[in-house]
């Protein structure tokens, strides 16, 4: 939804950006990239690490318009571990810019792009200090879920799964264990569910447990259905605090500052 009906909650796609061991790592390439690139340009920054969760439309439909990919001082560094197949990251960043879906090819980014695939699991080190483990995700064609730690703080994104009572729910709670701050799926409501099995996405009560059993300190909504408006958002949320009183449904532009707690404090 885009317009006067989202405008506390927001209508761009998926697309965080977290600062962190003084890089730049953006988690997607939905269309919230394109605003992002601008004011990332604006400030001059020429390192970025640009990690894909998965590759469907919503998650990646900015990337054309990203204006640091066609900045010659920029260097980009696309990661990409989601794939069931054999395909590379640059193959899926090539099917992007695609005629007759875009005019122009990857060739025209002036960057200096290097694209890395690893496997769900890894545990890679995009910024000095910066622990980022990652892990496959329940969702049509593949997802990864990200756990970034440094200095005592943690933070999951872990966006398009599907609760499962299994393997893919102890994946969630593996990633999100003792998070400072988790962003997760939560894109149907309890109600909605059943007309969405086997989608790949999962509803707040169920996420709600699973942040309580992984003793997550706060966690947010996220990947709002596109119909929602304001108002629905909000009820929404709200039914959720009753129960879950360290939720909040993630505004478009949000900010958020991760100090870290103790092992103590954790427990």
């Amino acid at each position: 939804m885009v317009g006067a009906e989202a405008l506390e909650f927001g209508g761009q796609t998926s697309c965080v950006e977290v600062r962190a061991g003084g890089g730049v790592i953006i988690l997607d390439a939905g269309s919230g990239i394109i605003p992002l690139g601008k004011s990332l340009l604006e400030e001059g920054v020429t390192e970025i690490d640009l990690f894909f969760s998965h590759v469907h439309y919503d998650h990646i439909i900015g990337l054309p318009y990203f204006l640091p990919a066609f900045w010659n001082k920029a260097k980009l560094r696309i990661w990409a571990g989601h794939m069931l197949d054999d395909a590379t990251t640059e193959q899926l960043v090539d099917g992007i810019f695609r005629p007759p879906y875009f005019p122009i090819t990857k060739e025209y980014m002036r960057a200096d792009v290097e694209y890395h695939r690893f496997s769900p699991g890894d545990v890679l080190e995009p910024s000095p200090g910066v622990r980022l483990v990652t892990g496959r995700l329940n969702h049509p064609n593949g997802a990864v879920g990200y756990r970034m730690e440094r200095e005592g703080a943690v933070f999951s994104y872990l966006t398009d799964f599907e609760h499962d009572e299994g393997r893919g729910d102890d994946e969630v709670r593996r990633l999100a264990a003792d998070a400072d701050l988790a962003l997760l799926d939560t894109t149907y409501t309890p109600e909605e569910y059943p007309r969405y099995v086997n989608f790949g996405h999962s509803t707040w009560d169920h996420v709600g447990r699973m942040c309580a059993q992984a003793r997550v300190h706060r966690w947010g909504m996220f990947h709002h259905m596109h119909m929602r408006e304001d108002i629905d958002q909000a009820a929404i949320e709200s039914a959720a605090q009753k129960i879950y009183p360290n939720s909040f449904a993630v505004r478009q532009g949000q900010h958020f500052q991760l100090f870290g707690r103790t092992e103590r404090d954790r427990k």
